[in-house]
Order: structure tokens, then C-alpha cells, then sequence
């Protein structure tokens, strides 16, 4: 995982560039960032000093004498797949020709001229705080999924989450996050304050946000990461929060697998805010929605009252148990919104009864069709 260099130049020393060309290249991934304010030769491109992902700086006086140089400069950067070359300052901006221009521009390849005097040690800085936080992203978003997932024992999971943070306390919770920052400045301030926290641990992953809240004593933790979870709508948009329960720290790998579960829940569910709970029938389905079980129970329940009715009132019969379920079985409330006699409703539910064979049995009847609803919601299913 690599920051692209449109992300970098969101950062506010950079508010004065011109995207000179390559603009369509502005997504390519930042490895490292150099200085390259010497001539180019062949000895550079044979000694692989050029590598792909490469950022450079530069401010165009070693062309000042040789302006023809900038053709092989350039080719060089382009070869190699370099990210992209900063000019700073436009003393020396007329060695960048049109025909230079053009070459960048049909090769995607980003030039950006910083026309403030801004020092190459503040860039640099800059954006390796950047690659330095993707690295670390990487490397604990590795971490935590061999902590969930790799054949380790437990004092070997403790390992792993002390070489994160030393300090996690006693006890812990999990909150994933789905949702974007509002700029990339933002998710810096955010990494930088968790890694100079003493208790916590904040990771992004391809997918979500991981939160690791930890305390010595459990109500302090609940309330922190209440207010954690709700201070995420500061910097987030339209953020999806899924919350583990509280958790004795060697339990880690339960806590992270009830966050990412309780996250599912709420992003399919089109929730804000979703705490694990061990009795939702609804999240237990979110774990089972894309097997072929799932599908095929939701097929049969389907099939066995097409069978019993006919065509042209098989989708009323099935928006009739959708509606029926969702009012815990209430025919008067159902008919209510159907704009039909709760008789008519008792003769539909009746009837789907007939057709699954469990006239005698409501408890097994309620089961099945409360599940079908629900995994017609989480499979995204249209009436038939």
C-alpha cells in the first residue's frame, strides 16, 4: 500500500502548484522521495538508481548551459516509472518546452511547478511522513490478520499486538470504520494522534478503518470508545461504525472478528452504528448471505408458494410476509399499510402456511418465513 501523489499534494505546502502535464497521472503510488538536481547519464539508468515509485525534486539549473539535457532527463524519469517530478520555484521554468510538455502528457507523467520558494527539506518531509504512515499501515494491517487468521498461539497473538503498541491496557474493544476522510490531511493529523496515544491502536486497511481502544478499567473504556465512535462523524463521511464487545486483551482475535462482523451488519444493513450482539438473527445471517445455503433456502421458500398460488399474486403474497414479519406478525397493523382487511392477511399468511406444510407447527412457520425475509433484504433478492 502506497500513497498516490494526488493524495500528497492535497497537503497545504502545495497549495500553490501548477499541474504543468501528466495530469492523468496523478494517481501513481509514492515510494520514496530524492533530490535529482544533477545532470542525467547513462550510468545513472544502468546503476538502477531510478526506480519505480520514485518522487523527485528538482529546480532545472543543471539545464541552465545544456537545455537539450532535459530531453534525457526526462526519458529517464519516464522510463524508469518514476511518480513524478516537482520543480521548485520558476527560475529556470522556460527549459520545460512544449515539446516537453507534450512528451509528459502522452506518457502520463506528472510535472508540477511549485511557484512558492518552498525548501526541499519541508517537501521531503512532508510527503515521508506520508510513505512512512503507508508503510506502518501495511505492515500492522499484516499484523492484525495474522492475529485473526495465521496458526498462531496465544502468547504468540500478544506478541504481535505488544510489537504494535506496547502499552494496550488490559482490556480492549474494536470499532471498524467504512467511509472516507474528509482529505488526506485529516487522516494524517489522525495517525500521527494514535501513534503518540498511549493506550490505542489505529490501522487502515484496504477496506476500513480499524480502531483498537483499550483501558485498565472497563467503564472508562466503554465511555471512550463511545465518544470515539462518535467523534468519527467529524472526520469521516457518511461513516458506517461497527463496535466489538469489551474484550480482556488476550482476546484480541474475538474482538477484531466482532468489529469486522458488526461492520458488515451495519454497511449491508445501511446502518450508522452497530454493536455486536451474539442474539441477532440479522448478523448471524450477514456471515451466510453469499453461500449457496442461503440461496437455495431462500429459492425453496420462494418455490413452495409459487406452486400454491398463482402467477399474478405470487409478489403480493411474498410483499404480504415481507410486511407481516416486519410488524412481528400484527395482521391488523399489516392490512393497515396494505390497504387490506386483516382477514385478508390471515387468508395470505394462511395460505403461505398451506404451502410450506406447517399448518401445525407456527413456531417452525414464523422461523422460515422471518429468515427468508431476511435474507432476501441481505442477498438484495427481487420478488419473483
Amino acid at each position: 500500500m502506497y500513497i498516490s501523489l494526488n493524495e500528497i499534494l492535497k497537503n497545504s505546502i502545495f497549495k500553490s502548484v501548477t499541474i504543468l502535464a501528466g495530469e492523468a497521472g496523478l494517481n501513481r503510488k509514492v515510494k520514496r522521495i530524492s533530490v535529482f538536481d544533477c545532470p542525467c547519464n547513462k550510468d545513472i539508468l544502468n546503476r538502477n538508481t531510478l526506480i519505480n515509485g520514485d518522487l523527485f525534486i528538482t529546480c532545472l539549473e543543471q539545464f541552465q548551459d545544456n537545455k537539450d539535457g532535459i530531453y534525457d532527463y526526462i526519458n529517464a524519469l519516464i522510463m524508469t516509472k518514476s511518480s513524478g517530478l516537482l520543480i521548485v520555484t520558476d527560475d529556470c521554468i522556460d527549459t520545460i518546452t512544449k515539446d516537453i510538455i507534450k512528451i509528459c502528457d502522452e506518457s502520463d507523467f506528472p510535472l508540477i511547478l511549485i511557484k512558492e520558494d518552498v525548501p526541499y527539506a519541508v517537501i521531503m518531509d512532508t510527503v515521508n511522513q506520508y510513505i512512512a504512515i503507508e508503510n506502518l499501515n501495511a505492515i500492522n494491517t499484516l499484523k492484525l490478520d495474522k492475529i485473526m487468521y495465521g496458526s498462531v498461539s496465544n502468547n504468540e497473538k500478544m506478541e504481535i499486538l505488544y510489537s504494535i503498541n506496547p502499552n494496550i491496557g488490559q482490556y480492549l474493544r474494536t470499532i471498524y470504520v467504512d467511509g472516507g476522510f474528509d482529505s488526506a490531511i485529516e487522516e494524517l493529523k489522525t495517525h500521527i494522534l494514535y501513534l503518540n496515544s498511549r493506550d490505542d491502536i489505529f490501522v487502515r486497511s484496504n477496506n476500513y478503518y480499524i480502531f483498537i481502544l483499550s483501558a485498565d478499567d472497563i467503564k472508562y473504556l466503554k465511555h471512550h470508545s463511545d465518544a470515539t465512535a462518535l467523534k468519527v462523524k467529524e472526520f469521516i463521511n457518511n461513516p458506517k461504525v461497527g463496535y466489538s464487545r469489551i474484550y480482556s486483551r488476550k482476546d484480541i482475535s474475538k474482538a477484531l472478528e466482532e468489529g469486522k462482523r458488526s461492520l458488515e451488519t451495519a454497511k449491508t444493513m445501511n446502518m450508522s452504528f452497530q454493536e455486536y450482539n451474539p442474539l441477532s438473527v440479522m448478523q448471524l445471517l450477514v456471515s451466510v448471505k453469499d453461500t449457496q445455503e442461503a440461496h437455495d433456502f431462500y429459492e425453496a421458500y420462494v418455490n413452495a408458494i409459487r406452486d400454491n398460488v398463482s402467477a399474478e399474486n405470487l409478489k403480493e403474497i411474498l410483499l404480504t410476509m415481507e410486511i407481516y414479519v416486519a410488524n412481528s406478525g400484527d395482521y391488523k397493523a399489516t392490512g393497515k399499510i396494505m390497504n387490506q382487511h386483516e382477514n385478508t392477511i390471515r387468508y395470505r399468511v394462511n395460505k403461505v402456511k398451506g404451502a410450506l406444510n406447517m399448518e401445525t407447527d407456527n413456531i417452525k412457520f414464523n422461523e422460515t418465513i422471518a429468515i427468508a425475509v431476511k435474507l432476501r433484504i441481505l442477498m438484495n433478492e427481487i420478488f419473483y
